[in-house]
């Protein structure tokens, strides 16, 4: 069995089987590792993608979608509803599925992918990164590679082990709980959010389809805002207080990292892709999209990298330069407003409802610009203006 290869890419998430499949697809010897028996499970995900964010990668198969949505849906603290028809908002995904697939199209591909296989370090060589140690079998192994990428989620062990600081204190953390919720009460195209602070101190609850009569309900919080509060509990009200009829079929809690210019993804021959890159929507929390995208942009220029033979890793930095180009203005922009959104009281969350009820309520829309609504929102509230003094962009 090959021990040495190109590149070894830790987590078959969305981010590490994308950074796996383009390396592959241009004839790069692969190792994708995962930890758990089942790509795909556990699962810690609402599953929502926009359909821009996913049919920018691929022809989507019906089997990965349970819903597409049509319609969205936003609810204020005192009632208040703003609701738009979005024909292609979004889709609801079966992640399970999905991440299954996408790791089996980097193996079709060439890369030897692995289950159960659980990476417990990083090996170096003088001053170098130089492979990385795993448990299989309940026997320690080792493995090299040129490049390691690092797909690990939010507790990004890799990035660590190079010496990346990859902590998050509470306010660039949220805390989640969700169900997998039966209901005959459920809008099977619609999306569902709901913001208050006694609903979701720093955060929102949301409910997305998934047919069937099925839905991921969940809620998220910030712990900096409500540190005693948990999310299991906020959760549960908020149910009882939406459906009068239901059944629970899965639960599920994860956190959700935010980004921050600040973020370190690239560290000589390592490199940090989706969450473990803190590569978020910092504001709804959504990954998905994002991971697609920095685990393609990772894969090309590793295999530029092995392919041209630059000699310098810092030719790896060019993956950090490409995702700021085509993503950073977007992630720096969800910062800033999630910093807004954190100071924002329940009065405010009324207005801004209020205003995009007038701005897109009952109205058919083809996409959606969050540039221009929020500076619109801006504009129209003067008392939300004020905030901004509060923030730093």
């Amino acid at each position: 069995m090959n021990e040495k290869f190109d590149c070894i890419v830790i987590g078959a998430g969305p981010a590490g089987s994308m950074a796996a499949k383009t390396m592959a697809e241009k004839g790069l010897d692969v190792l994708l590792l995962e930890k758990d028996k089942v790509i795909g499970q556990p699962l810690s995900c609402a599953e929502g993608i926009s359909v821009l964010g996913l049919n920018q990668f691929f022809e989507p198969d019906p089997r990965w979608i349970c819903a597409k949505i049509h319609k969205l849906l936003l609810v204020s603290p005192s009632g208040n509803k703003a609701e738009t028809d979005h024909p292609d908002a979004a889709y609801v995904l079966d992640r399970k599925l999905f991440d299954k697939e996408l790791a089996e199209q980097a193996g079709s591909s060439g890369a030897e992918v692995k289950v159960d296989s659980c990476a417990v370090g990083l090996t170096r060589n003088q001053n170098r990164i130089s492979g990385v140690r795993v448990t299989e079998n309940g026997r320690e192994k080792e493995y090299y590679a040129k490049v390691i990428i690092g797909a690990d989620g939010i507790e990004s062990k890799v990035g660590r082990w190079a010496g990346i600081d990859t902590s998050l204190e509470l306010g660039r953390l949220d805390s989640a709980f969700q169900y997998l919720l039966v209901s005959d009460e459920i809008d099977p195209e619609c999306m569902e959010f709901y913001v208050g602070e006694k609903i979701a101190p720093g955060g929102y609850a949301w409910i997305f389809p998934k047919g069937r009569n099925c839905a991921n309900v969940g809620l998220g919080i910030s712990p900096a805002l409500a540190p005693d509060l948990k999310p299991k509990e906020l959760l549960d009200e908020f149910v009882k207080k939406r459906f009068n009829r239901f059944s629970v079929d899965e639960t599920m809690m994860g956190g959700t990292p935010t980004f921050s210019r600040d973020n370190v993804i690239v560290k000589k021959n390592v490199l940090l892709v989706g969450d473990a890159g803190r590569i978020v929507d910092s504001l709804s929390g959504a990954g998905i999209a994002n991971a697609l995208l920095s685990g393609k942009i990772a894969g090309q220029v590793v295999s530029q990298y092995v392919k041209e033979n630059p000699g310098s890793v810092e030719f790896l930095k060019k993956y950090e330069k490409e995702l700021m180009k085509r993503r950073g203005r977007e992630l720096r922009f969800y910062s800033f407003c999630r910093k807004v959104f954190l100071k924002m009281n329940d009065e405010d969350f009324d207005l801004v409802v209020k205003f995009l009820d007038d701005y897109l309520g009952g109205k058919k829309v083809k996409g959606l610009d969050p540039f221009a609504i929020v500076k619109a929102i801006f504009k129209s509230n003067p008392k939300l203006l004020r905030l901004l003094k509060h923030v730093v962009w």
